[in-house]
């Protein structure tokens, strides 16, 4: 079974991360350019039944598009995992990413971690957090979010996207009164 993830998608920025990235002395193994995304909700393993309801839910999920400044860079020592990220960032994209974990969550997906850090993990197998940097100064315009799922080749991990959804607010319907002249 394959191991499923929302994320921001990052099709324009992604070129530019990897090469900022790669003109630094950045520790670990270097993320694929066609990998990089900005993670909503690790789910874990799902078989196609879960998938579906999943896919059922997320097409339900409202959310205004948003900008996310990635101005920091961490590291993620259990995971061993360097990453850049916001330092401060909208309610929009707590409010996202905690009700796709909780769609995850009502189908028994899902890792249990309450807290959330926005990040794009630029590099895996770093053992240590990346040197002193100049301080990254990228913007994620999000317009939309995906469902990817991870797939093992023999060239290594990719992301798939199951699924992608534009990001909308909830259209408000008319009163009655509203609708009558």
């Amino acid at each position: 079974m394959p191991k499923l993830f929302f994320a921001l998608p990052l099709p324009e920025l992604a070129p530019e991360l990897a090469t900022w990235r790669d003109q630094r002395p950045w520790p670990g193994q270097p993320v694929p350019e066609s990998n990089l995304h900005l993670t909503l909700a690790f789910l874990g393993e799902a078989d196609e039944t879960t998938q579906a309801r999943l896919i059922a839910a997320a097409e339900r999920q409202h959310c205004p598009p948003f900008s996310v400044h990635l101005d920091q860079t961490g590291w993620f020592q259990r995971a061993k995992a360097a990453w850049v990220g916001p330092g401060e960032w909208p309610n929009e994209l707590t409010v996202l990413a905690r009700a796709l974990r909780r769609h995850g969550e009502k189908l028994g997906l899902g890792n249990g971690e309450q807290g959330y850090r926005p990040h794009v993990t630029l590099s895996r197998k770093a053992g240590e957090a990346p040197g002193e940097l100049p301080a990254p100064d990228f913007l994620l315009r999000a317009d939309r979010f995906c469902l990817y799922q991870s797939v093992s080749t023999p060239d290594g991990v990719h992301y798939e996207p199951l699924a992608c959804w534009p990001l909308r607010a909830r259209v408000k319907k008319p009163h009655r009164e509203e609708l009558t002249p």
